[in-house]
C-alpha cells in the first residue's frame, strides 16, 4: 500500500488518473474514502490524489491535538514526495480549512482552490458542537458521533433515501481508541482554527461553495471567504446542508470541473 513518510508522519494516499494535479481533502473524522464518487469522475480530467489525513483512516495518528497549519504541511509534502510543483486543492469542511492554510502558507503550490461548507473560524455555537461530537465520541465510539454528524449535515429524506447503505456503513465502524484519539485532535484543530486576517493573502483562484441550509458551517461564514478572498466566487446549493457534496451531487461535481477547466 502506498504511504509517503512527510512531515514527521506516515501518510496513506491512492492515485488515478492523469493530467494536473488535483488533491482531495477530506473532512474531520473521515477518510479518503469520503470522495469515492467523485475520483472516478475527476481523474477523467486530472491526477487525483487523494490521502487520508493525519488521525484518520490507514494513516499515522499520534495523540497530540493538531493544527490546520500542521494539517496543510501535511499536503504539501505528499506534494514533495511525489514530486509534484503545484496542484489544484479541493477541500470539504475540514478539508476547506487545510486548503485554506495551503493558499496562506504555500501559494507557489496551488493553482486554483475549491473551499467547500468551510469558514475562516469557529463561533461558540460552533465549538460547542465540535466539544458535543467529541464526548459522543469519546464516550459512546464513533459510529455515534457519525449518527450525530449524518443527522446534523443531511435532510432526513437524504438519510431515508440513502438508509439501508448509510446504516450498514455506521454498523461496520469499530470502536479504534487509535481512531476516535484522531478525531478528537483533528477537531481541536478546527476549534482552534481562525484564519480571518489572513485571507487576503490567498492570490489563487477559488470557489467557494456551501448549502443554503447548512447547520455546522453557517452560510454567512462560507460567504465571508468570497468577501476576504481577493479571487474567490461563490455558489450555493438551494434546500440542502453540510452534505451538499452528496445530496446533490452533480450538480457540484459540473461546478467543480467547470471551475476548474477554466483558462
Amino acid at each position: 500500500m502506498p504511504y509517503a513518510e512527510t512531515n514527521g508522519i506516515s501518510l496513506y494516499y491512492e492515485e488515478y488518473g492523469e493530467g494536473h494535479p488535483l488533491v482531495l481533502i477530506h473532512g474531520l473524522g473521515s477518510s479518503l474514502e469520503s470522495w469515492s464518487v467523485q475520483v472516478p469522475i475527476y481523474s477523467q480530467h486530472f491526477r487525483v490524489i487523494v490521502y487520508d489525513n493525519r488521525g484518520s483512516g490507514r494513516s499515522e495518528k499520534p495523540d497530540y491535538p493538531y493544527t490546520m497549519e500542521q494539517m496543510a504541511d501535511d499536503a504539501v509534502g505528499l506534494m514533495d514526495f511525489l514530486g509534484i510543483e503545484k496542484a489544484h486543492f479541493a477541500g470539504k469542511s475540514m478539508g476547506g480549512m487545510i486548503s485554506q492554510w495551503i493558499g496562506i502558507k504555500h501559494p507557489t503550490r496551488v493553482n486554483k482552490l475549491v473551499i467547500g461548507c468551510s469558514s475562516a473560524h469557529r463561533d461558540e455555537v460552533g465549538d460547542l458542537l465540535l466539544k458535543t461530537a467529541r464526548n459522543i465520541t469519546d464516550k459512546a465510539g464513533p459510529a455515534a458521533g457519525w449518527v450525530f454528524a449524518l443527522f446534523l449535515g443531511y435532510r432526513r429524506k437524504y438519510i431515508e433515501d440513502n438508509y439501508d447503505a448509510l446504516a450498514k456503513g455506521i454498523e461496520e465502524i469499530s470502536f479504534d481508541p487509535d481512531a476516535v484519539a484522531g478525531y478528537k485532535n483533528q477537531s481541536y484543530a478546527c476549534q482552534n482554527h481562525d484564519v480571518l486576517e489572513d485571507l487576503g493573502n490567498i492570490y489563487a483562484k477559488t470557489l467557494v461553495m456551501y448549502g443554503e441550509r447548512d447547520l455546522i458551517t453557517p452560510p454567512e461564514r462560507s460567504k465571508k471567504l468570497t468577501e476576504l478572498i481577493p479571487n474567490a466566487v461563490e455558489k450555493s446549493f438551494g434546500d440542502v446542508g453540510h452534505g451538499f457534496w452528496r445530496e446533490c451531487q452533480n450538480d457540484v461535481d459540473k461546478t467543480v470541473l467547470e471551475f476548474l477547466k477554466r483558462d
